[in-house]
């Protein structure tokens, strides 16, 4: 990471929305790993300041864990000292499309005017009671969303009917057993990557 200047926390930190959470898992910052060695005290020390300087918060640390919170407060960035710290993206630089795009060596989403601290942000709208005025925040249109209702729909029935075999059988797992051998039981998470806006959680609820 030091050697590709933090470009890493800052792709995160474009991702994240204001006010949620990060949680990173390295060997580096385990405080007995780096109490022993010098440079790793030097890469961690790195490592914590260019958050600091993202304006994230130190939660917590342990073990090989660390969580921290991005900020709610937009001012943050311009209360840091000068030269401390990725600077703000331009405008035109601030694209808000979230894939398919280069890294950039600044902070973006704070022209966005989707860059709204957790607390404030309306709930999801409900696809049985859709608020046009929620949907224009993240950019879909109401028949986009209905469309993609339907689509999920009938996507759950056909994974309903061809999974349920494998998720019920002749002999279910019971609490404390070992994992029964094949072909019993051998689904755990089901996972659709053109889910865009959410449709397969919402049909398999």
């Amino acid at each position: 990471m030091c050697a590709r200047d933090g470009i890493f926390f800052i792709e995160v930190d474009r991702v994240l929305k204001p006010g949620g959470y990060f949680v990173w898992t390295s060997p580096l910052t385990n405080v007995q790993s780096f109490l022993r060695n010098k440079e790793k005290q030097k890469r961690w020390n790195f490592v914590r300041d260019f958050a600091e300087n993202l304006c994230w918060e130190l939660l917590s640390q342990q073990d090989e864990t660390v969580l921290w919170k991005k900020t709610s407060k937009r001012n943050c960035y311009n209360s840091r000292k000068p030269g401390s710290g990725p600077p703000i993206c331009s405008k035109g630089q601030d694209i808000e499309s979230s894939y398919y795009r280069p890294l950039q060596n600044c902070i973006g989403g704070t022209h966005s005017r989707r860059w709204l601290p957790i607390e404030e942000r309306p709930t999801w709208p409900s696809r049985s009671n859709l608020n046009k005025n929620e949907l224009v925040l993240y950019g879909i249109h109401s028949e986009e969303l209905n469309e993609d209702t339907a689509n999920y729909k009938t996507a759950v029935r056909n994974y309903w009917s061809l999974l349920s075999p494998l998720i019920f059988s002749d002999h279910p797992k019971r609490p404390g057993d070992e994992d029964p051998s094949p072909p019993y039981n051998m689904l755990r998470n089901v996972l659709d990557m053109n889910a865009r806006y959410g449709g397969l959680n919402a049909a398999l609820l």
